[in-house]
Formats: C-alpha cells, sequence, structure tokens
C-alpha cells in the first residue's frame, strides 16, 4: 500500500509539473490588431449671423471707442483755432468742472476720437461731432460760450 500510494503522489506530482510547464510554453495571446476602418473625426464650428435691419447687432458690445476719455455731457468748447484749411483747424475742448475732472484740456482736430466723441467738422464758433452711445452715434455740436454782458457767464 505503501509503495502504491507513492506511485499515485509521483504521478499526481508529474501531472503537476507537466501541466506547468506546458502552460510556461504557450505563448500570449498577440495583442488585437488595430481597426483599421476608424472613423474620422471632424470639428465644425458653429458660426452666427445676425440680420441687423438697422438695429445694432447684440453680440458687439455697448460701449466702444476709448472708454478712458470724457463723455461728451462733460465737454465743453473752450475756443477754436480756426483756419480755412479744415484740416488745420483746432478745437480746445475742456472737461466741465461739475461734471468731470477739473484743468483737463484736450487738443483735437477734424477725425480725433475723445472718449464716446468723434470730431466731424471744425467751424468758427462750433465743432461738430459724432457721438456714440449703446451702438447708436448721433451728431451734435459744441459752441463757444461767450460771456454775457456784466462780465458773468
Amino acid at each position: 500500500m505503501s509503495r502504491s500510494f507513492a506511485v499515485v503522489v509521483l504521478c499526481a506530482a508529474a501531472l503537476l509539473v507537466s501541466a506547468a510547464a506546458a502552460s510556461a510554453q504557450t505563448p500570449d495571446r498577440p495583442p488585437p490588431r488595430p481597426d483599421t476602418t476608424q472613423a474620422e473625426l471632424v470639428f465644425e464650428r458653429e458660426v452666427y449671423s445676425y440680420p441687423t435691419y438697422g438695429r445694432r447687432s447684440p453680440f458687439e458690445p455697448l460701449t466702444s471707442g476709448d472708454a478712458s476719455g470724457p463723455r461728451f455731457e462733460e465737454l465743453q468748447l473752450l475756443g477754436v483755432i480756426f483756419s480755412d484749411n479744415a484740416t488745420s483747424s483746432v478745437a480746445l475742448l475742456g472737461v466741465d468742472l461739475a461734471t468731470g475732472s477739473a484743468g483737463k484740456t484736450y487738443r483735437v482736430r477734424r477725425g480725433d476720437r475723445l472718449g464716446n466723441t468723434r470730431i466731424l467738422s471744425i467751424q468758427r464758433d462750433r465743432v461738430l461731432v459724432e457721438v456714440e452711445e449703446f451702438g447708436l452715434t448721433e451728431q451734435r455740436q459744441l459752441q463757444v460760450r461767450r460771456p454775457r454782458e456784466g462780465g458773468s457767464r
């Protein structure tokens, strides 16, 4: 019995060793081949268009131009250096003491921008400007203030 028991144990051990050796000899499965029928990725950007019909575009900012300059309401015409040549005329604009920073004077010519204001033309006693507010533009004028009789303003 002990001899037959030893034979059985020996056979079992041989089977285990041969199974382990057989599993070590079989190569691992090769990795799957990449699929060559992949879909091509196409990125499309969505484009917005807005029919204005005379209205402003909601995609543009409400304020434009130089927001750091004085607004039209703060400006007053201090004087004009007029020339027959329209490009040589100079207007002196000051900031109103009640609404803006005191003591600031601007020398502007035709075509210059100052805050929300663009100079259209300079005449002897007035300056025609284009004011842009909230996407809308309108023409306004600044006139030289002359002292009233008695020396008061």
